[in-house]
């Protein structure tokens, strides 16, 4: 099954991205002023928003220098209208980053704000015509700005008309990495070799690995869980059954294959052949002695 037929609300002219590095070269393009308009869709825990602060140099939010003004604009979830407007006249002529793009459009104001921004003309002009502007002693009524804009968004799935303007404007770009390739990245910064190699071996099996089950699993087991494996394994697998008969594997209580079975007939009622069946299908489990 195709990415675009797993994915139905997949806008149609949508660029289909599997591998890091290809992201990075949209991404730089953009850095770059090349790309006017870009909207990047993807699901969670892929590391998108990472690796476009990791490219355009922007820090963290409590980051904020002098020159502050001289750098991306980077908007995350909701944004007052009027301090969004602001922060457009202070980031002027510098690339503007919208993260969750639905909560911002579900605001008016916003949306009146960020359909001119969204032109593709390389010279947009944007406007708060109120009376809060005209007691603004720093901030002008209008203003010309030559920001490019990307768009971040975990799903396509809005009834927004003004979001599904933007799919003739926009160069739309589809994360959608194999979970080796997910595996490959976190290699690059991840630490926790025990919990590293736990993961790699499910890969084959969970539908889409995040990089935040890297995290939580190793936040666990840092904190002493010894069924780190199983929660991890439950938070990987959305199948209840599988991901119970793949965490009885890993159970530093059950010593023998006939606790497991027994265990498993007890949580879910099934029979012994299922528990081999779905067994079957599992990689081998690590030895139960790994810290």
């Amino acid at each position: 099954m195709t990415a675009r037929q797993e994915h139905l609300e997949l806008p149609q002219d949508a660029i289909v991205v599997r591998k890091y590095g290809d992201l990075f070269r949209y991404l730089r393009k953009f850095a770059a002023g090349e790309l006017g308009l870009m909207l990047l869709l993807g699901r969670h825990g892929t590391g998108k928003t990472e690796n476009v602060r990791t490219t355009l140099r922007i820090g963290a939010m409590s980051d904020v220098s002098s020159n502050d003004s001289e750098r991306p604009l980077y908007v995350e979830g909701h944004a007052r209208p009027f301090g969004l407007y602001q922060q457009l006249w202070r980031h002027r002529d510098q690339p503007v980053v919208l993260d969750d793009l639905d909560k911002l459009y579900a605001n008016a104001d916003c949306v009146r704000l960020l359909k001119p921004l969204c032109n593709n003309g390389r010279t947009k002009e944007v406007a708060w015509l109120t009376k809060t502007t005209m007691d603004a002693v720093d901030v002008p009524m209008r203003f010309k700005t030559q920001s490019n804009v990307l768009l971040i968004a975990n799903h396509w799935r809005t009834l927004n008309p003004n979001v599904r303007a933007l799919e003739d404007r926009a160069i739309i770009i589809y994360f959608d990495p194999t979970n080796a390739e997910v595996h490959r990245q976190v290699c690059k910064w991840f630490r926790d070799q025990v919990v590293f190699e736990f993961i790699a071996r499910y890969l084959r099996i969970v539908p889409h690995i995040s990089m935040r089950h890297y995290d939580k699993a190793s936040r666990l087991r840092q904190a002493g869980f010894e069924d780190w494996r199983q929660i991890v394994l439950q938070m990987m697998l959305p199948d209840r059954v599988t991901s119970l008969v793949a965490g009885l594997q890993v159970d530093p209580r059950l010593r023998t294959e006939k606790e497991r079975v027994k265990c498993f007939i007890e949580e879910t009622g099934m029979s012994r052949p299922t528990y081999f069946r779905i067994k079957r299908r599992l990689p081998q489990p690590f030895a139960i002695n790994e810290s």
